[in-house]
C-alpha cells in the first residue's frame, strides 16, 4: 500500500467513526448517514454522479482508492451537520495536521476534470506520497 493509499484509509477510517448511529438518552440509536463518501474518479473525468445538496462527495483519484472503500451513498445524511460545516471541519482537521499525507484541491466548476484542478492548485505532486482530495466548492 502506497503512502497516499494510507493517508487515504485513515481519512476513511474517521469518516466511517463519523458517520455511525448515536446512542439516545434513552439507549436507541439516532441514524446519523455519511458524514462525507469517498469517490473514486479517474484524474481525466469530471465529478459524477449527482449527489444530494446536502450530501459531502470528496473525490480521489481511482489510483489511490483502498480496496476496501464503503459504496458510495448519494442521499443527504440523516442527521449530520449542514454540508458546508462538515467540509468545513475537514478543511480544519487536514491544516491542523490530523492527516498527514492528504493534500486538499478545490473543485470550483463541476465538469472540470480532476486532472485540471490538480495542474492548477497542486502542480508535480507525487500521487505515490500524496493523497489528493478534491472538495466540492460550486
Amino acid at each position: 500500500m502506497s503512502a497516499a493509499q494510507e493517508a487515504i484509509t485513515a481519512l476513511a477510517g474517521w469518516i466511517k467513526a463519523s458517520s455511525q448511529p448515536r446512542k439516545t438518552p434513552l439507549g436507541g440509536d439516532t441514524l446519523v448517514g455519511p458524514f462525507a463518501v469517498l469517490v473514486p474518479l479517474a484524474l481525466d473525468q469530471a465529478p459524477a454522479p449527482t449527489f444530494d445538496p446536502e450530501a459531502l462527495p470528496l473525490w480521489i483519484p481511482a489510483a489511490q482508492a483502498p480496496a476496501d472503500l464503503p459504496a458510495i451513498d448519494t442521499s443527504a445524511p440523516a442527521s449530520q451537520d449542514h454540508k458546508a460545516q462538515r467540509l468545513g471541519h475537514i478543511v480544519w482537521m487536514v491544516q491542523d495536521g490530523r492527516f498527514p499525507g492528504v493534500q486538499l484541491i478545490d473543485l470550483t466548476d463541476p465538469s472540470e476534470t480532476l486532472q485540471a484542478a490538480l495542474d492548477q492548485q497542486a502542480p508535480g505532486l507525487d500521487l505515490d506520497q500524496t493523497a489528493a482530495v478534491f472538495l466540492p466548492r460550486w
